[in-house]
């Protein structure tokens, strides 16, 4: 067939048509033309020993191991020359190359300048069982953070300070963080996640949690996602993010307070959708459980006391019992080289201050990052974090001795944060952050109940100033260093200094972190 298009080739070049030789060597004009056609003779030549030389090796039986002796080789005379019918086959290798090197001379032959790429297609992490059938592996990842430090508050003073559950408790070291992750797809509809978590508190014990664990939909109509199981809560713009993951070693103030030390995270069902519209937005509904530890705003834990109010064991009794969160978050690009990514939240739920008490939390928050288009690996780039969070808290009347002593009230707490984080030169990232939280003042007090929140390191005012180094060798480790000004009434002096240094190491795949 080849030679039929060289062929086909050399009669379009000829000005009438085919000529004989006589007419091209009779007609000078034409000694280009008689040329080209010696060439085109010498190149069907080479096709055809090219084409014989690969039906010969096609036609080739399979030749024996490379470690295994020719038949007619005994071993007496294995290191006696043979015959030319005698010599071995050549080794698979061996053919392969001269396979390709002919494929080479081929394509050169056919005026192919280079041979067409190979699309490498990642192979699927699965296991052959035989008979068709597949194990489908899970990633596996841990990630180790831990910080050192020391400030001029006191070890109580400290752990009043650092309100979060990941964040610094102590002067000296602090494992804030122990999670094994696991990761992987179902089948063509779901995917799993979960992690656990290990750490070690301010007294040396190690306790063992399990964070997240949930089932996520990837084939919804109408753009559509559904995620079922215990999970972080999608409020604002840190809550649903790990602490590995955070700019700064601990959380912002405001976030302890309003969500709790550990992030607001219970089990549940969320609904995405990604609306039509012709930029991005995204609505997202949930409905989870309003107990625990990690629903502090809620019903928390029977016993525990907010605003001078103790926790009530509260059951649930209607679906209006539980926490209902409605976002919107959506995503513009001002430029090729900004994104902004505005959102807005809103928490609803019961506390357990009474029966009939209730909680309702509002966010906006805003990001906005420049990376430029000529970058190294990422560097440089500028992202600007911003969150303000409001919660007005039904507190229940105060009783003592069957007497009351303050009144059913509504308080109000509220506070933001704003950071910037400046890549300026790979791996280096510098970050500033400002934080502010405050409560509405409320006081009382009787012969065995007192409560004033200008004292309450979780109502009180506060303000902080935090700066911070960060050094990445690679994507799987960090070093961190940050510094720390507090204020706050409860400090002896108003005020604290607190130098930290944190590190991160992780072993094995991990997702990308959200944007």
């Amino acid at each position: 067939m080849k030679r039929w298009i060289l062929f086909g080739v050399w009669v379009a070049l000829q000005p009438n048509g085919a000529r004989g030789q006589e007419d091209t060597t009779k007609n000078p004009k034409n000694e280009g033309e008689a040329s080209r056609q010696e060439s085109l003779d010498s190149l069907l030549k080479k096709v055809e020993a090219l084409e014989a030389e690969v039906q010969r090796l096609k036609k080739s039986p399979s030749p024996s191991p490379a470690n295994a002796k020719p038949a007619e080789i005994s071993e007496e005379n294995e290191n006696q020359p043979l015959k030319p019918q005698e010599q071995p086959k050549a080794p698979p290798q061996e053919d392969e190359e001269k396979k390709k090197k002919m494929e080479e001379e081929f394509r050169r032959a056919l005026g192919e300048t280079k041979p067409a790429p190979k699309v490498a297609t990642p192979a699927a992490p699965s296991i052959a069982l035989g008979s068709g059938m597949t194990l489908k592996l899970i990633d596996i990842a841990f990630d180790l953070l831990g910080a050192g430090g020391t400030s001029t508050a006191t070890e109580d003073e400290i752990r009043q300070l650092e309100g979060g559950g990941h964040d610094p408790k102590n002067r000296g070291f602090t494992i804030q963080n122990a999670e094994l992750t696991f990761s992987g797809v179902v089948d063509p509809y779901l995917r799993g996640d979960a992690n656990v978590v290990l750490q070690i508190d301010e007294r040396g014990d190690t306790t063992i949690e399990l964070e997240e664990a949930y089932l996520t939909t990837l084939e919804l109509p109408y753009n559509l996602q559904l995620k079922g199981g215990q999970f972080f809560n999608a409020f604002g713009r840190l809550n649903p993010i790990h602490p590995h993951a955070w700019d700064f070693v601990d959380q912002p103030v405001i976030n302890s307070r309003v969500l709790g030390h550990d992030g607001f995270r219970a089990p549940g069902a969320q609904l995405s959708w990604l609306t039509p519209l012709p930029f991005f937005a995204e609505v997202t509904g949930s409905i989870q459980n309003s107990q625990g530890e990690t629903a502090s705003s809620f019903r928390g834990v029977p016993g525990d006391v907010v605003a001078g109010r103790t926790l009530v064991d509260r059951p649930v009794r209607t679906p209006g019992d539980l926490a209902y969160l409605l976002r919107l978050k959506t995503s513009f690009d001002p430029t090729e080289e900004i994104t902004i990514v505005p959102g807005a939240s809103a928490l609803f739920g019961p506390n357990a201050t009474g029966l009939n008490t209730r909680t309702e939390i509002y966010g906006a928050d805003f990001y906005l990052k420049w990376k430029p288009l000529a970058n190294d690996q990422g560097w440089p780039f500028v992202g600007w974090q911003t969150e303000a969070m409001y919660r007005s808290y039904e507190a229940a009347a105060v009783l003592d001795a069957g007497t009351q002593v303050d009144r059913e009230r509504t308080l109000g707490d509220w506070g933001a944060y704003s950071q910037v984080v400046w890549g300026f030169a790979r791996p280096w990232v510098l970050g500033f952050r400002l934080d502010h939280a405050n409560g509405q003042k409320n006081s009382f007090s009787s012969a065995g109940t007192s409560y004033d929140s200008v004292d309450d390191p979780l109502r009180d005012r506060r303000e902080r100033a935090s700066v911070n180094l960060t050094y990445y060798p690679s994507e799987f480790s960090k070093v961190r260093i940050q510094y720390n000004y507090d204020r706050s009434p409860f400090l002896d002096g108003d005020d604290a200094h607190s130098v930290y240094g944190q590190f991160e190491i992780l072993f094995g795949a991990h997702g990308a972190h959200k944007f």
